[in-house]
């Protein structure tokens, strides 16, 4: 590796657009339009950076001459596509932490819930099954909040942190029963969906939290302020569950139960919960810093893949819903 490969890296690129002569590519904290001639530029410096190769081979990709090649590096840099290693903090306090994971939490969301599943129910194009399905998991979920919140409870040192965990799995510890109540509303008896077992991406997921506790409870917490982030207010989710509403016949009754949990989480002020944690921490190394980050990227790509499991699995009329534990005689 270079002097120059290790003096920059890539910044995460969330989304590209292409537009006529132009690539709109959207970082976490802006938009960056590029022409194709400095796009296709731009992929081959990416694809670069952690190579192996010299200069004069990145050189040669760009048909550039490699005197030249710093400049440029140095304009994707002040474009922000790039960051210079040696200008990166070293140390951050915990509230300077807070403040870099609310500038990307949008851009987590808008990745979590980009699977064409939301975009299918909106459309018309789901169906109740679906919604179905999708509430079954999220009580199970939800239920499964037993299995992970008392470890973050438990593996938390500081004092105040631990104090923090422990009301928050107090005020959360039963809330799936109000996914019960919706699907009993859709004619379910609690039996069955008490008695029905998860997706494998539903336990995947829970099983992701216990991890993150395990590895650092600012870790977990921030898997948690990512799943708490679409409850700030009603008009982050009233459009799904009217639209869903409207389109595949859901009963009010089977709806209600779930406005009650959002809003009561709102009243909890739960999404306010990662910012009071990190008042408690005095630093963060930048080493800690990146783990705790790559944990809430982790759990945004766990909750795509959780839908993606929910649709194909729902979407097949002939598995069963609930899903029914194995039995000998039956299977």
């Amino acid at each position: 590796m270079t002097s120059t490969q290790a003096r920059y890296r890539a910044k995460r690129v969330y989304e590209i657009t292409p537009q006529p002569g132009v690539f709109q590519m959207r970082l976490s904290d802006r938009i960056v339009d590029l022409g194709e001639r400095e796009f296709g530029w731009y992929r081959k410096v990416a694809a670069w950076l952690p190579s192996v190769r010299g200069l004069s081979d990145l050189s040669q990709e760009l048909g550039m001459d490699e005197a030249k090649v710093p400049k440029f590096l140095d304009a994707l840099a002040e474009s922000g596509l790039l960051y210079r290693v040696d200008e990166a903090q070293k140390t951050l306090t915990g509230l300077e932490f807070h403040a870099k994971f609310a500038g990307i939490l949008n851009s987590w969301l808008s990745e979590a819930f980009a699977h064409p599943f939301w975009e299918r129910m909106m459309s018309g194009k789901g169906s109740a099954r679906l919604f179905t399905g999708w509430l079954i998991e999220l009580y199970h979920y939800t239920k499964n909040a037993n299995r992970h919140m008392p470890l973050s409870c438990a593996l938390a040192h500081e004092k105040p942190i631990k104090q923090l965990r422990a009301k928050h799995y107090a005020e959360e510890w039963n809330h799936y029963h109000y996914f019960m109540k919706s699907l009993k509303a859709l004619g379910f008896t609690e039996p069955q969906i008490a008695d029905s077992v998860p997706l494998p991406m539903t336990l995947a997921l829970s099983n992701f939290m216990r991890q993150a506790a395990r590895q650092d409870i600012l870790a977990y917490s921030i898997c948690s302020a990512v799943l708490e982030g679409t409850t700030t207010e009603r008009g982050t989710y009233t459009p799904y569950y009217n639209r869903a509403g409207e389109l595949y016949g859901i009963p009010k009754e089977a709806i209600a139960p779930i406005y009650a949990h959002l809003d009561l989480d709102v009243q909890y002020q739960h999404s306010d919960l990662f910012h009071e944690i990190l008042e408690h921490v005095p630093e963060l190394s930048a080493a800690r810093a990146e783990v705790v980050l790559d944990y809430g990227h982790q759990l945004v790509e766990h909750i795509w893949l959780w839908t993606d499991n929910i649709e194909k699995y729902y979407e097949v009329d002939s598995n069963t819903v609930p899903r029914r534990p194995f039995d000998v005689v039956v299977d």
